[in-house]
């Protein structure tokens, strides 16, 4: 944005927002310049914005998007920041609307189980209002403390309690997104359920603010469970561990979410030494229906050669890594997960090819006790933490990585990221996963939301190619 565009667009941010909504200093800036993506090292803070800003209502966001489109600036909506992928590396500049201060719960309606907030207020700050009623959105995140609804919403997010309540995408019923033109669309009624209309929220959930700004969501909620209770018990090894996980999903049970996972030591939690492969499970609902739930899954730890955890421990455990693994990996500082989807089947040979020929190639190691893990029910995602060398050449054979990675995981019949998102860490291997036409018809939605590319440009979608390389969405 040259200088006389860059006053332009001040004096209107100003006058519709106010000066202490509207940021352009380069100190201001840097926090924005990113998020917990591992950019090019000598590229860290190098992506600037033009502005920041703070709206507190749909219409000043409105108001905002109407003055970058007079001014043809790209926008780039925030919320708590905690993205793996670079959705929030503002590559041409523009204007970040950090929704964080729309952070207001405007309706609880318990009779129909539906609450309708602002975009800025995090999963944890709903649930604490939302329990002085009794209910909750039951969306536990690794991000939970910091992870905003809008932010949430626009990256699809995983809840670990997805086996029972679902994920975000399952809880939306109903958006309000101010478009690229300024308009408000209200994407329709808010009921838990229609037949009616296309269903156009849709189009908005893991969108990563490439369509439009979320300004209010109404949001399916259920009651509080009466009680609840957990399962952790130790293997041989992650194999031995992801058996019991798929003995567990077989079976009818309804618990609320469960993980398989390797570590490097698990004796600090009670278990006996050489036994490496962790197996843990959440219960909630009817105490009768809990306390039956336990006894289906004690016997089902007993089968499979597990020895169960105490209590204590158990719910020690699962506190602190429901509620802090994603925080905790920003604690390390260059390193990446990956989150594919795969076949049940096809688990063990990705995970033999990845760590076997994949990452030795490129120099890759794991994070100590983060190399193997599943989320154990329907959604079935895959972890693997890695560090990556911090130097230009490290950089370069993390992208080479990345690509024989998402070669790996379409080859073997999965989904490169089933948690993260795009963003640009993955937005040039989609082409492994969608065809030509596929991915024409999604920049053909784009075009239709956001025909001057205003929306978050350079994310979610890769480059055309056959001869149109440089026709970028």
């Amino acid at each position: 944005m040259d200088d006389r565009t860059k006053e332009a667009v001040t004096r209107e941010l100003v006058e519709v927002l106010g000066e202490t909504k509207v940021f352009s200093r380069v100190s201001d800036l840097i926090p924005y310049t990113k998020d917990t993506y591992q950019i090019r090292f000598d590229e860290e803070y190098k992506y600037l914005p033009d502005f920041v800003v703070l709206p507190g209502s749909t219409e000043e966001v409105q108001e905002v998007v109407r003055i970058a489109a007079r001014h043809k600036a790209p926008i780039i909506p925030k919320g708590g920041g905690s993205n793996r992928t670079g959705m929030l590396v503002p590559l041409t500049g523009g204007i970040v609307i950090d929704t964080i201060k729309m952070n207001k719960v405007i309706e609880v309606n318990v009779s129909d189980l539906c609450a309708t907030v602002q975009p800025g207020i995090t999963l944890a700050e709903l649930d604490q209002h939302l329990a002085r009623f009794g209910v909750s959105l039951h969306q536990v995140q690794g991000s939970f403390k910091v992870a905003t609804v809008g932010g949430s919403i626009s990256t699809s997010g995983f809840s670990r309690k997805h086996q029972k309540y679902g994920s975000i995408s399952d809880r939306v019923m109903s958006l309000e997104v101010v478009l690229a033109n300024g308009r408000v669309l209200r994407t329709g009624p808010k009921v838990l359920y229609t037949s009616t209309g296309y269903r156009l929220h849709e189009m908005f959930i893991g969108a990563e603010g490439t369509l439009g700004v979320i300004t209010e969501a109404t949001l399916r909620i259920e009651p509080l469970p009466e009680a609840r209770d957990a399962v952790l018990a130790f293997y041989d090894d992650f194999r031995a561990a992801k058996e019991a996980g798929i003995r567990l999903m077989r079976s009818c049970l309804t618990y609320a979410g469960a993980e398989a996972y390797e570590t490097d030591d698990a004796t600090e939690w009670g278990a006996p030494k050489g036994k490496v492969g962790v197996f843990y499970v959440t219960l909630e609902g009817l105490r009768g229906e809990v306390e039956s739930e336990k006894a289906f899954i004690e016997k089902l730890v007993a089968e499979t050669g597990g020895i169960q955890a105490s209590q204590e421990i158990a719910e020690k455990l699962l506190d602190r890594y429901a509620k802090q693994f994603c925080g905790a990996r920003a604690l390390i500082g260059a390193e990446d997960t990956i989150t594919c989807y795969l076949p049940i089947d096809q688990i063990d040979e990705f995970y033999e090819i990845f760590w076997g020929t994949i990452m030795p190639k490129y120099g890759l190691k794991p994070v100590p006790g983060e190399a193997l893990s599943l989320d154990v029910g329907k959604y079935r995602i895959l972890g693997a933490r890695y560090f990556i060398p911090k130097s230009e050449e490290g950089w370069n054979d993390y992208q080479k990585a990345l690509r024989e990675i998402a070669e790996l995981a379409t080859r073997l019949g999965g989904s490169i990221s089933a948690c993260h998102g795009v963003g640009i860490e993955h937005r040039d291997n989609l082409d492994l996963e969608y065809s030509e036409v596929a991915l024409d018809t999604m920049r053909e939605i784009k075009r239709m939301f956001d025909p001057d590319n205003l929306m978050n440009p350079g994310k979610k979608l890769p480059e055309r190619k056959r001869g149109r390389i440089n026709e970028s969405i």
